[in-house]
C-alpha cells in the first residue's frame, strides 16, 4: 500500500533544517503532513468545548502533548500557551503542511483564529491545511469560515454512527452541529473522508471505506437505527461520500496529479466492487464486497486468494 506518512507537528524545524518539505518521497512513502493536538476526544468527554458537559460539569482540556525530554522541547499540543501558534507558523513557513486535531466548538474556532493570523502574517503560498475531525462546529458560519480560508475537513463518517449512541446525552441540543458533512459541503469546505483506524481508548473504528460511505449517506447505526437518519439533514448523497475519499484526498495530499480519478497517467489503483454504490439502495452500500484489488496497475488482492510476489 502507498504511505502518506504524517510525523508530529513539532517535527518541522528538524525537517526543514534537512531540506524536507510537502510530498517529500515517492509514491510509495512520502511526508504527507504534520500534526497536532488541540484538544482531546469525545468518547472519554476530553475535547473542548465552550459550555460544559452535561454529564460530567467540565470544558474539556486543551491537549498538553509537552515532551519530557529537556532537549527536545514542547511536544505538538496546545500547551504551553502559545506553542500551537508557533508550531503552525514555524511548519507553514518551512513549506510544510499542518493537520492539526481539533473536535470541540471552541477548540475549532481557536484553532481557526491561529491560522488566520498565520495566513495573515505569512502570506500567499501553496498550502492545504486540515482540520482533523472537525467534529462540533458552534453554528454554521464556522464552515463558512473554514471555506474562506481554504480550509479542509478531514473528518471520519463512521464516527457519527457510533458517537450518535451518547452524544445528545453529553453534549445535548450542540449535537445538531456535530459530523455536519453536509453543511461543511455547501458551504464549499472541502471533505476529506478517512477511517481513524484502529480508534482510540474509547472506541474501535473499521477502515472499510465503505462502512464510512454508508454512514455518511444513511447517518444509521450498522442495524439501521434510527430509521430516518440521526439529524438526517447532515446526509450527503453517494458521489459527495465517494469523492471525499477519492478524488479529494488526492488533492488534500497535494497528489491530484497521480491519484484520485482512474485516467491516463495516473497511478493504476482501484477496486472492483460486486454491486455499484450508486445502483444498490443506501442501506446496501455497508455490504458491498471488493472482488478484485489493483495497486499500481498489478493485482494484489482477488476474493479466494491473494497475489503472491513482487
Amino acid at each position: 500500500m502507498r504511505v502518506n506518512a504524517r510525523p508530529t507537528l513539532d517535527k518541522w524545524a528538524h525537517l526543514r533544517a534537512v531540506g524536507i518539505q510537502h510530498g517529500f518521497g515517492d509514491d510509495w512513502l512520502r511526508i504527507g503532513g504534520l500534526k497536532g493536538f488541540v484538544d482531546g476526544i469525545m468518547g472519554n468527554s476530553s475535547a473542548r468545548f465552550y459550555e460544559p458537559y452535561l454529564h460530567t460539569g467540565e470544558r474539556g482540556a486543551w491537549r498538553d502533548s509537552t515532551n519530557t525530554s529537556a532537549t527536545s522541547g514542547p511536544g505538538s499540543g496546545m500547551m504551553p500557551p502559545g506553542n500551537m501558534k508557533r508550531l503552525i507558523q514555524g511548519a507553514d513557513s518551512s513549506g510544510l503542511w499542518p493537520h492539526v486535531h481539533a473536535i470541540g466548538d471552541e477548540a475549532i474556532d481557536t484553532l481557526i483564529d491561529i491560522i488566520e493570523q498565520v495566513f495573515r502574517e505569512n502570506g500567499e503560498r501553496d498550502r492545504r491545511l486540515r482540520i482533523i475531525h472537525t467534529q462540533v462546529l458552534r453554528d454554521p458560519e464556522v464552515a463558512e469560515r473554514m471555506a474562506r480560508l481554504g480550509l479542509i475537513a478531514e473528518v471520519q463518517p463512521y464516527h457519527a454512527i457510533d458517537d450518535m449512541r451518547w452524544m445528545e446525552e453529553r453534549i445535548g441540543e450542540r449535537a445538531r452541529w456535530a459530523y455536519a458533512f453536509r453543511t461543511l459541503r455547501d458551504a464549499g469546505v472541502m471533505l476529506s473522508f478517512g477511517s481513524d483506524w484502529p480508534g482510540t481508548n474509547a472506541s474501535w473504528y473499521t477502515a472499510n471505506p465503505l462502512a464510512g460511505v454508508y454512514a455518511a449517506v444513511t447517518r444509521q447505526t450498522l442495524d439501521g437505527e434510527p430509521a430516518d437518519g440521526w439529524f438526517p439533514e447532515e446526509r450527503i448523497d453517494v458521489e459527495t461520500a465517494l469523492r471525499a475519499y477519492t478524488v479529494n484526498n488526492a488533492w488534500a495530499a497535494g497528489e491530484e496529479d497521480l491519484k484520485g480519478t482512474l485516467e491516463p497517467g495516473k497511478l493504476a489503483d482501484l477496486v472492483v466492487l460486486d454491486r455499484d454504490p450508486f445502483a444498490v439502495p443506501p442501506e446496501e452500500i455497508k455490504d458491498i464486497r471488493v472482488l478484485l484489488t489493483v495497486v499500481g496497475g498489478r493485482p494484489v488482492y482477488e476474493v479466494g486468494r491473494v497475489a503472491a510476489g513482487p
